[in-house]
C-alpha cells in the first residue's frame, strides 16, 4: 500500500524515495525549486494565480525540466539583487522566456528596450503585486502541474518574439 502525497494527495510509492517526506516525485521537485529561492509552494501558487496560471511573458503553459528535476516553471529573479532570494523573485516563466527572453532583453541597450509587454513585466513583476499574496485558495496542491511540452512553450516564445520587432537604435 502506498502513502498519500501531502501536497497533491496523489500516491507516493516507496521506490520514488520521497516516502519519508510524504511527497510524490513531482511535488518534491517543485518544493526543492521553491526553497532554492526562499519560497513556499503556497507562495509559488499565489504568484502563479496572480499571473493567470500562465507564463508572465508569453502567456503559455510551461513544461520543461530543470536541474532540480521535473519543473513546470522557471522562477525568474532579478540577477542584480543577489543569487536568488524571495525578495528578488519577479515571476514564473516558461523555460524559453526565462532563458532566452528575459536574459536577452536585459542585455540590450536602454534605447533598444521597446517591447511593451517585457517592459511591463520588468517594471511591475507579478510577484510584487498585491494580488500575489498568499490566500486560502493557494494552500494545498501544486498549481498548474499539467503543463505543456517544452516544444509548445518554445513555439509560443518564438511567436511572441516574432511579433516584436525592435526599432533601430539611434546610432543606426
Amino acid at each position: 500500500m502506498e502513502d498519500e502525497c501531502r501536497l497533491c494527495r496523489g500516491p507516493v510509492y516507496p521506490e520514488e524515495g520521497f516516502a519519508a517526506g510524504l511527497r510524490c516525485y513531482l511535488c518534491a521537485a517543485a518544493e526543492r525549486q521553491a526553497k532554492k529561492y526562499g519560497l513556499t509552494i503556497w507562495r509559488v501558487n499565489a504568484i502563479l494565480r496572480a499571473q493567470g496560471d500562465a507564463c508572465a511573458i508569453c502567456g503559455e503553459s510551461p513544461g520543461d525540466a530543470a536541474i532540480e528535476g521535473p519543473s513546470y516553471w522557471q522562477i525568474d529573479h532579478d540577477h542584480t539583487c543577489c543569487s536568488g532570494c524571495a525578495r528578488c523573485v519577479r515571476g514564473l516563466l516558461c523555460m524559453p522566456c526565462n532563458a532566452r527572453g528575459v536574459a536577452w532583453y536585459e542585455n540590450l541597450d536602454e534605447a533598444r528596450r521597446d517591447w511593451p509587454r517585457m517592459n511591463a513585466y520588468l517594471s511591475g513583476p507579478p510577484a510584487h503585486r498585491p494580488e500575489a499574496q498568499v490566500q486560502w485558495l493557494d494552500l494545498g496542491r501544486v498549481r498548474g502541474r499539467e503543463g505543456s511540452s517544452s516544444a509548445a512553450a518554445s513555439d509560443a516564445f518564438t511567436t511572441a518574439m516574432d511579433r516584436h520587432q525592435p526599432s533601430p537604435s539611434p546610432e543606426q
